[in-house]
């Protein structure tokens, strides 16, 4: 179980985050809605502790997190897909990938076949087999938060916690993403995504949690959302509609 309680975080003299409160557990997927502005990232760097908070606290298993941890400690419970993934990397493919085991070896030691083999195995699951010796400068964004996405699988984490995964991927590779999400969750892991895609968000994640002015606005089982509380929460009127025989739903923006 992950406890988010009244987190609040201030930078540059505003209130970012105000009283942030929600709980998780393992085997769920939990989408972050909201607006731009709305806190999304800095919730998620926060409860990595990469962001300072005012006050409040993380828990996961009863362990108050928030308070100083070895950086891989932390990492072996957190893993993180940032938003914005760093281009312009001398490192190969896959030595990117098993850095993800680093929080594992003890001082001095290197990585070993195993971690290697992990390595390869998570390349695999994000469809870049055979990329393991391109340079990560010559990658496109999308591959680029794949190779991202592989490392935080390879480094085993419970808790996967990814910024707009699918925000740089095509169709066919938004939707593989989103099959592996699902597939990682099914395994026990806790996945928390920010998402501005409301038809991902509604279809493929459990819950969600929507943020407006860096405040929790609601929280609601992601197929019971409803055109009200999306259009309180971006301050536009929308539409939800069923397809495939009411197995998905379609939201659709109306005029301003």
């Amino acid at each position: 179980m992950l406890t988010v309680r009244d987190l609040t975080v201030i930078a540059g003299g505003a209130k970012i985050l105000d009283g942030v409160s929600f709980n998780a557990s393992q085997g769920e997927i939990v989408g972050i809605l909201g607006p731009n502005g709305s806190g999304k990232s800095t919730l998620i760097r926060t409860i990595l502790g990469l962001a300072a908070r005012r006050s409040g606290k993380v828990i996961y298993n009863s362990q108050d997190v928030s308070s100083s941890l070895s950086p891989k400690y932390r990492a072996r419970l957190f893993s993180y897909v940032p938003q914005n993934c760093a281009q312009n990397s001398l490192y190969t493919v896959l030595e990117c990938v098993v850095m993800g085991r680093y929080p594992y070896l003890r001082r001095f030691e290197r990585y070993s076949a195993k971690d290697f083999e992990t390595a390869l195995t998570s390349l695999n699951r994000v469809g870049l087999s055979g990329f393991e010796n391109r340079i990560i400068s010559t990658l496109s964004g999308g591959e680029a938060a794949r190779v991202a996405c592989a490392r935080a699988i390879a480094q085993d984490a419970p808790v996967i916690l990814m910024d707009e995964p699918t925000s740089t991927l095509d169709p066919k590779h938004s939707i593989g993403m989103t099959s592996l999400i699902r597939e990682l969750a099914n395994e026990g892991r806790l996945i928390i995504l920010s998402l501005h895609d409301i038809n991902l968000a509604i279809n493929h994640t459990g819950r969600l949690v929507l943020l407006k002015s860096g405040r929790v606005y609601g929280q609601t089982r992601s197929r019971m959302i409803d055109e009200i509380v999306l259009g309180g929460l971006y301050d536009i009127p929308w539409e939800i509609w069923s397809a495939g025989g009411r197995e998905k739903l379609v939201a659709i923006p109306g005029e301003i």
